[in-house]
């Protein structure tokens, strides 16, 4: 055998020896966890320190794979690839499906413009604690991360596990920073009803920059219960990231039970702003206003005398029925209706009368309230409170 092919393959036998190693320490971590398991029902889901030894192997060993993957690969082969080569790490047995501490979920892998997402799941008690990193390309072929999000802080009031339903990046021109949106939210093994959350990151040199970080409670009826959007107008010299989120939330009104919440934001720099739309009908219009701080529903109110109506209604209960919405004789003016419950025992109160108006598409203003109905709006409209969506891909749920 030639110097030259016998130094290779010495290099390669060695390279996969050095990928044995890690991977048998990877294993090893697995086991040590796994023997905890009986213990997770009782501490804090399973979290505990190990598990960040864990994510940090599993990331450190998949990181050195990436140099096989080219700059314009076939993610999915090559995450099919890792999954491969993990199946074997996984140290629960079939009959432990709701305590999965100790296992390995499958690693997935996908890419928006130059940018690469690896999300890698660690099992925890009735779900997966999921990580994600992005990497940007690096001289000489390779990649480097960027950025990353998981949760480390294992302490019980503390510990949110990840479960990451999308990530959506948008890279701006003129080779600006990326920003990277997450939505996600914390699983478990009871009831539709979680806390999810969306997060959006400018990623430049100096580091990742968290903008916005929220959370609410949303139901959970399928995988896809959550979408979002982030981009920005190239038309507009300098214009603002958009960014887009829809999923269903719980409602006020006892009947209906949920509503699609829209969370629209305009990043500017470092300032974010909720703009238009806040939501897709009169009636949830009128739930969003109730439920959120006066200092959001001033901006959707035509005066500032409603927030003494805003402070009466919302104090720290709000549920009751919706009536049907009725159109005025003024073309873009809407009356909801609705009948509030009292906090104590759950009785009906004297109804209230929203006037809203409605201009196209969705731009709704908090015109005034009372305690009788507006006689000039006497037409019914059914049609007004009809379940919309801005994201065709949610039209599959009515």
């Amino acid at each position: 055998m030639r110097p030259i092919a016998l130094a290779a393959a010495l290099w390669m036998a060695a390279a996969a020896s050095a990928q044995d190693a890690r991977l048998n320490a990877l294993h090893a971590s697995l086991v040590t966890l796994h023997a905890h398991a009986k213990e997770a029902s009782a501490v804090g889901l399973g979290g505990r320190p190990e598990l960040t030894v864990i994510k940090h192997e599993l990331r450190d060993w998949i990181e050195t794979q990436l140099a096989s993957l080219k700059v314009d690969g076939d993610e999915k082969a090559f995450a099919d690839r890792i999954n491969k080569s993990l199946k074997a790490m996984s140290v629960v047995g079939a009959a432990e499906s709701q305590n999965l501490l100790g296992s390995l979920g499958d690693v997935s892998i996908s890419r928006e413009a130059d940018i690469l997402i690896v999300t890698t799941r660690l099992g925890i008690l009735c779900q997966y604690d999921d990580s994600v990193y992005a990497y940007g390309p690096a001289g000489g072929g390779g990649w480097q991360r960027l950025w990353e999000s998981e949760q480390n802080d294992y302490s019980p009031k503390k510990y949110n596990p990840q479960h990451i339903m999308a990530v959506h990046v948008s890279r701006l021109l003129l080779g600006g920073p990326p920003f990277i949106m997450t939505l996600g939210n914390e699983w478990g093994c009871a009831s539709t009803w979680h806390s999810v959350y969306y997060r959006v990151w400018r990623v430049d040199p100096s580091g990742a920059k968290l903008l916005i970080d929220d959370s609410a409670t949303a139901w959970l009826r399928t995988p896809t219960y959550a979408v979002g959007s982030i981009g920005r107008d190239r038309t507009i010299e300098n214009a603002p990231v958009d960014v887009l989120i829809e999923f269903t939330e719980r409602s006020i009104d006892v009947g209906v039970h949920n509503r699609e919440a829209v969370r629209h934001f305009l990043i500017d720099g470092d300032q974010v702003r909720r703009v238009d739309p806040v939501a897709l009908s009169p009636r949830d219009f009128v739930d969003e206003w109730l439920t959120s701080g006066w200092n959001e529903s001033a901006a959707w109110s035509a005066s500032p005398t409603l927030k003494q109506w805003h402070q009466r209604l919302r104090a720290d209960f709000v549920a009751g029925q919706f009536d049907d919405t009725m159109h005025c004789e003024t073309p873009d003016l809407s009356q909801v209706t609705f009948e509030p419950h009292n906090a104590k025992d759950f009785a009906p109160e004297p109804s209230v009368y929203f006037l809203v108006r409605w201009r196209p598409p969705y731009h709704f203003t908090m015109m005034d309230i009372s305690d009788k109905p507006w006689p000039r709006c006497t037409q019914e409209d059914r049609e007004a409170d009809e379940w919309r969506t801005l994201f065709n891909t949610q039209e599959w749920r009515w």
